[in-house]
């Protein structure tokens, strides 16, 4: 599987995450924060690879 695939999953499964945790638990929640930041780290990581299959084009 292509990692930008990869990712693209991770952070569907993440930000899926995040909304379901967001209905039972405050937004300021530990829970939310970790999930939260996870999904930050993710698209990160998306958008740097983005960039480098654009530069090598």
């Amino acid at each position: 599987m292509k990692k930008e695939t990869q990712l693209l999953i991770e952070i569907e499964q993440y930000r899926s995450l995040l909304n379901k945790t967001a209905k039972n638990t405050s937004i300021i929640s530990e829970e939310m924060l970790k999930y939260s930041q996870k999904l930050d780290q993710l698209l990160n990581e998306y958008e740097n690879l983005l960039t480098k299959i654009t530069i090598k084009q």
